[in-house]
């Protein structure tokens, strides 16, 4: 005999009819609801689910909201629970959002009360761009991935180029290989400076030019 699943699928017309800001059991600033609307009014909110749960009658309602500021990591998970007429659980990943209270929580409430208001029976899927305001200044999300510095090329976006694009230059002009006795040895040099500069707890990390110190500046661009 199957089991009857704990949550269904919902729509917005299974929220409360005065669903509202007001459910948040917070106090919440200005600048908190401006920047909220900012996320929801830009499409910085994406993939929102709305479950409800068969035996509580508890409506779940979680979304990923990309960053504002490191664009290459991964969004925030934002999520509530309404019950009735409040909102019984409400996190997000972000540092604020431990508190139950932040502004891309904020955020996808506006979002809900909006949609609401516009009659839709659930959260619209993204827009064209035509249909958005300008996205210039909104993050890409997993569009921008970290690469390293010797596989860039700079070069100008023109046909008929003279000159050749600038390529990795980087050659290893050391002529002398550091052994591990070097390194013994200016360990051994307790109280001078240079023993700090020989001393590595973190290890390293192997690359075309070679192992360098984990966390390095060059350990990362050149790998």
């Amino acid at each position: 005999m199957a089991t009857a699943k704990p949550y269904r699928a919902v729509s917005l017309s299974d929220l409360p009819n005065n669903f509202q800001l007001g459910y948040l059991n917070c106090e919440i600033s200005l600048k908190c609801k401006q920047t909220g609307f900012k996320y929801f009014s830009e499409g910085y909110l994406h993939n929102v689910k709305m479950l409800k749960h068969v035996a509580e009658q508890t409506v779940n309602i979680s979304t990923k909201c990309h960053r504002s500021q490191r664009k290459n990591e991964i969004p925030h998970s934002v999520e509530i629970d309404i019950n009735g007429g409040q909102i019984d659980l409400s996190n997000c990943s972000c540092t604020a959002g431990l508190s139950g209270c932040c502004s891309h929580i904020v955020g996808l409430i506006q979002g809900l009360v909006q949609w609401q208001m516009m009659g839709l029976s659930e959260p619209p899927a993204e827009l064209c761009c035509t249909s958005l305001p300008q996205q210039w200044g909104k993050p890409r999300g997993k569009k921008i991935k970290a690469v390293p510095a010797p596989s860039m090329i700079i070069v100008k976006p023109k046909m008929d180029r003279k000159r050749k694009p600038l390529k990795k230059s980087l050659i290893d002009n050391r002529k002398i290989q550091v052994k591990e006795s070097d390194i013994s040895y200016l360990n051994s040099l307790k109280g001078y400076p240079i023993s700090y500069l020989a001393h590595n707890t973190a290890g390293s990390q192997d690359t075309s030019y070679g192992p360098f110190p984990l966390g390095s500046a060059l350990s990362t661009q050149v790998s």
